[in-house]
């Protein structure tokens, strides 16, 4: 697929995401034009079908009023659409399923991208002996926020290593 290609085909998939929300449109109109959006590091590259929608105006050409806050991590952009102060989350998968395990009613209704687009990176400079996931034990991993997706993929690489969340301390750094 070229970039191009790729590039449209995202916005177009992050322009058409409300179709299918409660702000559907009824009879031609919206049942509402204002949308709050809350996103954890809008500035990341897994957000970028949002900025490309904000950005290209494919909101506005819908007749949407959309207002996008950008929290530090998907874990505090979640506890706004749970708290009311967001409509709607761009934000990871797996939010909504531990959200349903909660027996929190909470949908999935666009999926932005085919893979986490997460990397846990380890510096040589401050691990310069590192050979496994085991040498994690004990240190700091930063993420973006506690609970967010990035200590959710980092806790399941922990674990395939034998680790848990526990061995370590996940510092929250935002996604600046």
């Amino acid at each position: 697929m070229q970039r191009r290609t790729f590039l449209a085909g995202s916005a177009a998939l992050a322009g058409a995401t409300f179709a299918a929300t409660p702000f559907a449109f009824a009879q031609g109109k919206p049942e509402t034009t204002k949308v709050a959006i809350a996103v954890g590091g809008k500035n990341l590259f897994y957000y970028l079908p949002l900025t490309i929608a904000e950005r290209r105006n494919y909101f506005k050409d819908e007749g949407l009023d959309v207002e996008i806050s950008d929290f530090a991590g998907g874990s505090q952009a979640l506890k706004a659409a749970v708290g009311g102060s967001a409509d709607v989350v761009s934000g990871a998968f797996e939010h909504t399923l531990l959200l349903q395990a909660q027996k929190q009613s909470f949908r999935e209704f666009v999926l932005q991208g085919r893979a986490p687009q997460i990397v846990l990176a380890i510096s040589k400079k401050a691990m310069p002996n590192y050979k496994s996931i085991a040498d994690l034990k004990g240190k700091k991993i930063g993420v973006t926020a506690p609970g967010s997706s990035t200590s959710i993929m980092a806790s399941f690489v922990l674990a395939k290593a034998g680790l848990t969340a526990k061995d370590v301390s996940f510092i929250g750094v935002g996604a600046g």
